[in-house]
């Protein structure tokens, strides 16, 4: 990945997370049972045990997205930059951003029905398969993502050969 491009990737994450922050905190306190009651589904599916493995899964695709470097105080710094990186996303305090969401858009009966599908044993189950189900739906969709651009992109060439002569790596 050149210079611009890893400088774009790292602009995209910092403005990621500067968007992440300011979300936080917002929540209304207008209604302090369904907040509680918004804590207690959280807890119950496990939301932290689930952004922390999202949270691994963005700093894996970091280190993979930022080839390393022969030079060993370039890695070092990379490798500083991700467990940065890390730090900062432990503060940001994810479940209240969480919290504002589900009051946004769940009603106080519905955050309750929530919970009672999530204690029965359907509901049980989903807390047990979802986090999986995700992530092998997220990187199966990637590998599918990843063909169909291959494929469009060599599409996209045979319809504009001339194009092909500015891709290709100069000497």
């Amino acid at each position: 990945m050149g210079g611009t491009m890893k400088t774009k990737f790292l602009l995209l994450i910092l403005l990621w997370l500067s968007v992440a922050i300011s979300a936080v905190g917002q929540v209304k306190k207008e209604e302090p049972e369904k907040v509680e009651n918004i804590r207690r589904l959280l807890k119950m599916v496990g939301v932290e045990r689930i952004q922390q493995g999202m949270m691994d899964q963005m700093l894996a695709a970091l280190k993979n997205a930022i080839p390393p470097t022969s030079n060993q105080s370039g890695q070092k710094m990379l490798d500083r930059l991700t467990e940065i990186l890390g730090e900062e996303f432990k503060k940001i305090g994810f479940t209240n951003m969480a919290i504002e969401l589900y009051d946004k858009y769940f009603t106080a009966e519905e955050i309750k029905g929530l919970i009672q599908f999530y204690e029965s044993p359907v509901g049980q189950k989903a807390i047990q398969v979802l986090p999986g189900l995700t992530q092998e739906s997220t990187t199966r969709g990637i590998e599918l993502g990843k063909t169909a651009g291959m494929k469009a992109m060599e599409r996209w060439l045979d319809e504009f050969p001339e194009l092909k002569n500015l891709a290709a790596p100069r000497d």
